[in-house]
């Protein structure tokens, strides 16, 4: 039986609205092309064929009003209707604080902040699907698929560049993670300033940062909380917010974070995956930043998740 498809046969030109702000092209594209597959969606842009302003730009260029975008003739695959939400990942939406401008969740491990290759729908989209009545659902910032913790949603368009400026400008945010990475740290509190630079290893084709003196400023201000006989548990304070950043600073220093693939040492942590544990041991568990509204700083903590405290329990306390 032949695919069954409807054709938008006719360039499209849209306004950006008010309400839309802010918003990456390729999410704002999502929306509006509900039965399209991001990979084309990707492909359409890639390929200039979607244009602002009568311009080429990225997936991941932001939005402002009164942009004109252009949307070509689509296909779209009658058979794929709209998401079902039964099919959607398993997500828990722990909102930790909520008001009208911002809401800020606790993200469970696993679950990526946004869809993208081989992930059709990430945390963001999720959310969006479960608010279909919100006109503007947007990332601030992003932590790494396997992390868990404090992640902010804006509201706005407006709230949204007042958060961008204040991680920019490190003005009044305040990023406290807490890890168990292998090893004795022996240094007592230590400032890692370590330039990184993201590449694609050939091995596998995965990104990763590593250190690289011609790269970008990257600072981290690690401080350990308690020993155990192979490991120790560490808390870290972000100066900057590159990828990866405390996987990589870690793992530099010799003192990678448990559980991690990208940057860890497998062979280390076979005991442990062998006794069940089978995450990362990284949590983001408070995020600090100056509300747009009020002027009063927020600062957030999520509690660290129960996997991780029990895996704690189980070791060996450093004598």
């Amino acid at each position: 039986m032949m695919p069954s498809h409807s054709n938008s046969a006719k360039v499209r030109h849209l306004v950006v609205e008010t309400h839309s702000e802010g918003q990456r092209l390729d999410n704002w594209l999502v929306k509006r092309l509900k039965r399209v597959p991001r990979s084309h969606l990707y492909k359409i842009i890639r390929d200039g064929q979607v244009r602002v302003n009568g311009g080429r730009v990225k997936p991941t260029y932001r939005l402002e009003e009164g942009d004109s975008v252009r949307i070509p003739p689509v296909r779209i695959d009658a058979r794929r209707g709209l998401p079902d939400p039964m099919t959607l990942p398993v997500l828990d939406l722990d909102i930790l604080y909520e008001d009208s401008a911002l809401l800020v969740l606790n993200k469970t491990a696993g679950i990526s902040v946004h869809g993208g290759t081989g992930i059709r729908l990430g945390l963001i989209e999720s959310l969006r699907l479960d608010r279909p009545k919100s006109p503007f659902l947007e990332l601030v910032h992003r932590i790494d698929r396997p992390t868990s913790g404090c992640l902010i949603i804006a509201k706005s368009s407006t709230i949204l560049r007042h958060l961008h400026a204040q991680l920019r400008s490190g003005v009044g945010v305040k990023k406290n993670y807490r890890a168990l990475v292998h090893g004795q740290w022996t240094a007592g509190p230590r400032t890692i300033d370590l330039k990184l630079s993201t590449r694609t290893l050939a091995v596998d084709r995965v990104r990763r940062s590593v250190p690289d003196p011609t790269g970008q400023s990257a600072i981290s201000h690690f401080r350990p909380v308690q020993w155990f006989c192979d490991y120790t548990l560490v808390d870290i304070t972000l100066g900057t917010g590159r990828m990866h950043q405390i996987r990589a600073h870690a793992a530099a220093v010799g003192h990678p974070v448990v559980g991690d693939h990208y940057y860890g040492d497998r062979t280390a942590d076979k005991a442990l995956r062998q006794k069940g544990f089978r995450r990362m041991w990284l949590h983001a568990q408070s995020i600090g930043v100056i509300h747009p509204d009020s002027g009063v700083p927020l600062l957030v903590h999520a509690p660290i998740p129960a996997e991780l405290t029990e895996l704690l329990k189980g070791l060996d306390l450093k004598q």
